[in-house]
């Protein structure tokens, strides 16, 4: 009986906690009318398509208000111009709840996808939508969104969400040396990948943070490699600097030039109770003494149980440990680690 309660208060506390998100500000906001047009065109993923027949939807709402008992492919279309945020500002994109599958193309690249298209259909209409943007992908002005969506049955389209539009992480402004961005990822771990000398030329490039479902791996339960080569300033080297990689789903085990740094049971909070939520963990590690040199390797290995996996959330790269303790701040590692832990305890007498 005191598994089945505790597994239920876990369950109401994982809502609250996916309700705390990131510090983010707005920098684009996404909601209101729309072009769309039912039917399915891979043309329509260019910018430069013609949508002047197009008909107009609002966004979020269940496009059967507008074509009741439509099932299948639809695309919907953006034009937005940008706000000022620092250059360095890590942006993500918050789509909501689609119902079934979506992939979205800004400015013609591909950003991410959610639940898989035919031959290889699997519905997605409860994941709710965050996708991590490259850097340099958008503008000051004249940018296209453009999502193809494919409804099986019901409700069908951007169906619901509070927040539709474009966020700027502004914990990302505590980061010293940033290593958010393009990595490289392989699901098959290879000889020699920890040391520097590794060639990953054949390995995918994925962008972090972000979950790896989305960006070409749907569906994939178990091992992820990610690595990444950096050089820092012998100023910036002596630095006392701790590495933060954001969230992880579900667990991890980090390796600087070739040696063993971390994994995920040496969070300070990590224990029986808190290993269920081990994928809403904040990861901050330190980073041993003389180890970081001007040029180094960092490797994340990750063991995904289910659902999402990967690199999810940043910010991502080395800060000083007076910025980590205002990070953790920010983050669920505190809700997990304080308070909340405190009162279960209590609960259950342990």
């Amino acid at each position: 009986m005191k598994k089945i309660l505790l597994m239920m208060f876990l369950t109401l506390l994982a809502g609250l906690a996916a309700l705390r998100a990131a510090d983010w500000s707005y920098v684009v906001d996404l909601e209101g009318y729309w072009y769309f047009s039912v039917g399915d065109d891979p043309a329509w993923a260019n910018p430069r398509t013609d949508v002047s027949d197009w008909d107009k939807i609002k966004v979020p709402v269940n496009w059967e208000e507008y074509y009741p008992g439509y099932n299948g492919y639809a695309w919907y279309r953006k034009d937005f111009d940008m706000r000022p945020y620092p250059d360095d500002g890590a942006l993500f994109l918050l789509l909501g709840e689609i119902d079934d599958v979506d992939e979205v193309f800004i400015n013609g690249t591909k950003v991410g996808q959610t639940g898989g298209f035919f031959p290889d259909y699997f519905t997605a209409y409860n994941v709710y939508r965050k996708y991590s943007l490259p850097k340099g992908l958008l503008k000051p002005e004249g940018n296209v969104i453009v999502v193809r969506v494919y409804d099986e049955g019901n409700q069908g389209g951007i169906v619901r969400g509070d927040e539709i539009g474009i966020f700027y992480d502004n914990d990302a402004e505590l980061i010293a040396y940033d290593l958010g961005g393009k990595w490289k990822f392989s699901t098959y771990r290879e000889k020699d990948i920890l040391e520097p000398g590794f060639d990953d030329s054949s390995w995918n490039e994925i962008n972090v943070p972000g979950e790896w479902e989305s960006q070409g791996y749907p569906n994939h339960d178990g091992y992820g490699w990610y690595r990444k080569e950096f050089s820092v300033s012998g100023t910036l080297k002596d630095e006392d600097l701790l590495i933060s990689l954001g969230k992880i789903d579900d667990f991890d085990k980090v390796y600087l030039n070739g040696k063993l740094i971390a994994r995920t049971q040496d969070l300070h909070v990590y224990d029986r109770l808190s290993k269920w939520q081990a994928y809403n963990m904040f990861r901050i590690y330190d980073i041993p003494e003389d180890l970081l040199k001007k040029n180094n390797v960092l490797v994340v290995e990750v063991y995904d149980e289910q659902q999402r996996g990967g690199i999810w959330e940043g910010p991502i790269g080395l800060i000083t440990r007076h910025n980590a303790y205002i990070l953790e701040d920010h983050n669920d590692d505190i809700f997990w680690g304080g308070s909340v832990r405190s009162i279960i305890r209590s609960i259950f007498n342990w």
